[in-house]
C-alpha cells in the first residue's frame, strides 16, 4: 500500500508527545505491510472506520479514522487505488470527529 503524508499530519505528529510519535511510526510501518484496503479494514487493532458526513477538504474524498493509540486517531482518505493519505492527527478521540 502506498502512503502519502500531508504537511498538516506531519506537523501534528512533530508537535505531539514522544509516545504518540512512536505510535505513529509503528502505525505507518504497519500500513506499509498491507497490499490492499481489505487487509486494512480487517485489522482489529487499527479500527479503520468511516467518519460519516466528513470529507477531505482538499480532495473531497471520504474521511476514515485509524487508531494510533487509545486516544489518538489518524484521519485518512483513500485515493488512486491502494493509496492511503494521512490527512491529520487528532490526539483526543472525542474531539477527532467534531473538527473535520
Amino acid at each position: 500500500m502506498r502512503i502519502e503524508i500531508r504537511p498538516k499530519f506531519d506537523e501534528e505528529v512533530m508537535t505531539s508527545e514522544l509516545p504518540i510519535r512512536k505510535a505513529v511510526a509503528k502505525t505507518v510501518k504497519l500500513l506499509h505491510g498491507f497490499t490492499d484496503v481489505t487487509r486494512l479494514r480487517e485489522h482489529q487493532g487499527l479500527n479503520f472506520e468511516k467518519i460519516h458526513g466528513f470529507t477531505d477538504p482538499e480532495t473531497g474524498e471520504q474521511l476514515y479514522s485509524i487508531r494510533v493509540t487509545q486516544s489518538a486517531r489518524a484521519m485518512t482518505c483513500l485515493v488512486n487505488g491502494p493509496t492511503i493519505v494521512l490527512v491529520s492527527l487528532d490526539t483526543e478521540q472525542d474531539k477527532a470527529y467534531r473538527k473535520h
